[in-house]
């Protein structure tokens, strides 16, 4: 279960990101790195659970951010914010500094990602979180893993990266709605990973699109309401 820190809305508007958004289809969104798709990241079907298509490609942060990274985050420092602006596109945000306990799950189709928490909004209603790598485990360097298991093991929390999104899916089940709120991995793969292999907590900093969700304001409200 992840555990809010802290929290910001914010407007991004003068990004020099790579990334931008792009929708196709129903309910249907890409985050894509000068024009390539690198993420569907949309709802295609309102009555599924959760889904994540991802492309495997290695997202580079410049230096000066990983390295801040990389030392750990504990406050939404707005210096700190505007120097994202490289990474994150012009939008309207929610930045959430969250303390996650990743566990990773694999699908039989090949499709990594982790479980972050569950929570009940009322009998009917829950919202279930997630985070996606864009890369796969598998393209991971074993040194890194290695040096942050044990940095996280004498209780060092670094922190990851994502753009987040919170979608409204209504599954022919027992409940009326779920929400999917879902951090897309930016930087922090290596260690996501060795949290999860450590079974020990990072910190993520998320950047949740309130433009991109397919969330009204209300079941925004929500969400932050059972994370406080």
């Amino acid at each position: 279960m992840s555990k809010l820190l802290s929290y910001k809305e914010i407007r991004i508007s003068s990004s020099t990101s790579p990334i931008a958004y792009k929708q196709a289809g129903y309910r249907q969104r890409f985050l894509t790195i000068e024009g390539k798709e690198i993420a569907n990241t949309g709802i295609d079907c309102e009555t599924c659970l959760f889904y994540a298509d991802v492309s495997g490609m290695d997202m580079k942060s410049p230096t000066k951010i990983s390295n801040k990274l990389n030392q750990g985050i504990n406050t939404l420092d707005e210096d700190f914010m505007s120097d994202l602006s490289c990474l994150i596109p012009n939008g309207h945000y929610i930045a959430t500094l969250l303390k996650v306990y990743p566990r990773m799950k694999r699908e039989a189709y090949g499709t990594e990602y982790y479980k972050a928490g569950l929570r009940n909004i009322s009998s009917m209603k829950k919202i279930e979180e997630y985070i996606v790598p864009i890369q796969s485990s598998e393209s991971l360097n074993h040194v890194a893993i290695n040096d942050y298991v044990e940095r996280v093991n004498v209780e060092e929390t670094p922190t990851a990266l994502s753009i987040s999104f919170l979608d409204i899916k209504y599954p022919l089940n027992h409940f009326d709605e779920i929400g999917v709120y879902s951090h897309f991995l930016l930087d922090g793969h290596h260690k996501m990973f060795a949290a999860n292999k450590a079974k020990k907590a990072i910190t993520l900093l998320s950047f949740l699109s309130i433009d991109e969700s397919f969330a009204n304001k209300e079941q925004l409200g929500n969400l932050f309401q059972v994370l406080t």
